[in-house]
């Protein structure tokens, strides 16, 4: 069974942590400022937006914060 056991912070998850706050940051901003249609133009379009590089960040934000979770568990 998979346990979590007590955390220390490392890098990675202080990484993903950063990159997850940024990558929403974005599309909020755009929701603000743009309004919804046009925000899901920008996910919908062809041409590369921030909002498509948002959802980017935010996958490699997860994938940094498990990678040092699993980091963390292989250290104990």
């Amino acid at each position: 069974m998979f346990h979590l056991k007590p955390y220390k912070p490392n890098i990675l998850t202080a990484f993903g942590v950063i990159f997850l706050i940024s990558a929403t940051i974005i599309p909020i901003q755009n929701l603000i400022v743009w309004g919804p249609d046009f925000v899901y133009h920008f996910y919908t379009s062809t041409v590369i937006t921030a909002e498509k590089i948002s959802i980017g960040v935010f996958l490699l934000g997860i994938t940094f914060i498990l990678i040092g979770y699993k980091k963390q568990i292989h250290l104990q």
